[in-house]
């Protein structure tokens, strides 16, 4: 899988963190130790700021993390202080959508639930165009838009696993002519052959099914337990935690089910929608 610095980041300030407990030291013994400020060490494990290389270092000497691991998580200091392809992106973007681009990057299985248009990793070029015309975006910021769009869908070619689950409302209602719409249908059925994408959708005679009023997308990663959720709303973007739940509301894991339940009991493979 492909290094994020945000995500890079994020994994060594877990790591770390994990190597101070299990040493028996406290934040404060820790930032005492090297003359430190106690809130330097938080914002270290809470992975807000990129962590230098010789700090990296002395910690990993404190922590007596040695061998092929400290090797590893020094790369990790280096990966996280550069810049990311999309930092040129960053006056289009949301940070929740900076972080979402960080996790759909470093994920290794990607879950896709939209209900209402094609998804973003699935659009074409021109149905990408029409959909932000639709929104009333013009000029540069749309091109930019497009060409960020069609930028992420690098991480098709890559080994993560993708299963996308669409509506039939996204697949019914036309974005731009119907040209468009034929050449998106195609595409859909062209990218379920890669062997590592599988995409779907629910037919219209499914009825109500749990969770489809908004749009979401779940993140598995290949060294951690941790699900993230990102959902789309209509005035807002959210990230969930499975490891920092948020009262009343649905976890990662929720979800997850959801998403479960409607690829084998609900679903149809997409050719069958343009049979």
């Amino acid at each position: 899988m492909a290094e994020n610095p945000m995500y890079s980041r994020q994994r060594l300030a877990r790591r770390l963190r994990k190597g101070r407990e299990d040493s028996g030291l406290t934040q404060q013994q820790v930032a005492e130790a090297f003359g430190w400020s106690p809130s330097k060490v938080i914002r270290l494990e809470g992975g807000t700021k990129p962590v230098s290389v010789p700090d990296t270092m002395v910690l990993l000497a404190k922590y007596e993390i040695v061998g092929e691991e400290a090797e590893h998580l020094l790369e990790l200091a280096k990966v996280a202080r550069q810049p990311s392809w999309y930092a040129s992106y960053r006056e289009i973007m949301s940070p929740e959508f900076e972080a979402y681009l960080a996790y759909e990057e470093s994920a290794s299985i990607i879950r896709d639930f939209s209900r209402n248009v094609v998804p973003g990793l699935l659009q074409t070029e021109e149905y990408a165009d029409a959909l932000f015309e639709a929104f009333g975006v013009r000029g540069a910021i749309r091109e930019l838009r497009v060409e960020l769009r069609l930028k992420r869908q690098k991480v098709l070619d890559t080994d993560a696993q993708l299963f996308f689950i669409l509506d039939e409302a996204a697949l019914r209602r036309q974005v731009g002519s119907e040209t468009i719409m034929r050449h998106q249908y195609e595409a859909l059925v062209r990218v379920n052959e890669r062997p590592n994408v599988t995409v779907l959708y629910v037919p219209f005679r499914a009825g109500i099914y749990a969770l489809f009023r908004s749009p979401y997308v779940i993140f598995e990663f290949p060294d951690s337990d941790d699900l993230v959720t990102y959902l789309e709303k209509p005035e807002t973007e959210e990230l969930l935690s499975e490891k920092t739940p948020k009262s009343g509301q649905q976890s990662p894991s929720d979800y997850l089910d959801a998403f479960w339940k409607l690829e084998h009991s609900l679903a149809s493979d997409i050719a069958q929608a343009f049979a």
